[in-house]
């Protein structure tokens, strides 16, 4: 195991999109995540949470039911040597500074924002920071760019196909509801953005589409009854990908962009 895998990084947020993301995010760098849902969940490590790596605080409220100043109890608990990062996904904006937690810059709304926010988060404290494709099979994922490699192409997707896409594939084999994949998007998005999540049977068509997901590459993206669909494969996947460090430099390869519609 690499010195960066052995790293153990905490992890609380209390929506499951922020816990579920971040979670992916540290994993697809090499971390160890320990994820907490609440407060007291986290303050029964103990002493043990000084051991951690880094903490990383998700969607948590400024004060919980019980009156707590949340990010702050959670540093009181790591002690002032444990770096923390504070990355609220559902709020839109800048969000705040707090004593001891790094933050401040505009909020995360999409894998890839967050995937860059904690890489540049590692970067300054020194870890192993090297991006990394998250490959299924034929698929390679490259979060900074927002690209999805295959057959020899890459296909630069936007930030509401690249999550759906990725949602999709960390699902592979099961059937995921629509209503899921609306939940592990963001809320209160407007414009281009708002209308693909808004026309979501329309958007995953599309994307059947632009990634070849018809069988032809091996995968095959059904729409299921109630509004469900699955992502099969003809071969059984791993839930997790393939993690492979992004090469210096490769051959160029074919890019285009994935078509939009017209969602009036």
């Amino acid at each position: 195991m690499s010195r960066a895998a052995a790293r153990r990084a905490g992890v609380l947020a209390y929506s499951p999109r922020s816990r579920e993301l971040i979670r992916r995010v540290l994993r697809a760098l090499g971390h160890s995540p320990l994820v907490f849902t609440n407060l007291d969940e986290f303050l029964g490590l103990g002493r043990g949470a000084a051991t951690l790596d880094l903490l990383v605080l998700g969607d948590v409220p400024d004060t919980d039911s019980q009156g707590r100043a949340v990010a702050a109890c959670a540093r009181d608990l790591i002690g002032s040597a444990v770096p923390v990062l504070r990355v609220p996904m559902q709020q839109q904006g800048r969000s705040v500074r707090q004593r001891g937690v790094a933050g401040g810059g505009t909020s995360p709304r999409y894998f890839s924002d967050l995937y860059r926010t904690i890489l540049s988060f590692l970067d300054s404290l020194g870890f192993d920071s090297t991006p990394r494709l998250l490959v299924w099979d034929r698929y390679a994922f490259h979060p900074t760019e927002r690209i999805v490699a295959f057959n020899d192409e890459e296909l630069r997707l936007d930030a509401v196909d690249f999550d759906i896409a990725l949602e999709l594939f960390y699902s592979a084999g099961r059937p995921v509801a629509g209503s899921w994949l609306t939940r592990m998007l963001p809320a209160g998005e407007h414009g281009a953005n708002w209308h693909r999540i808004d026309n979501l049977a329309c958007t995953i068509d599309e994307l059947r589409v632009a990634l070849a997901l018809d069988g032809s590459n091996g995968w095959t993206l059904e729409t299921l009854p109630g509004a469900a669909y699955r992502l099969a494969n003809r071969a059984p996947q791993e839930a997790s990908p393939t993690l492979v460090r992004t090469p210096a430099a490769s051959a160029p390869k074919r890019r285009r962009a994935a078509p939009v519609a017209d969602l009036g």
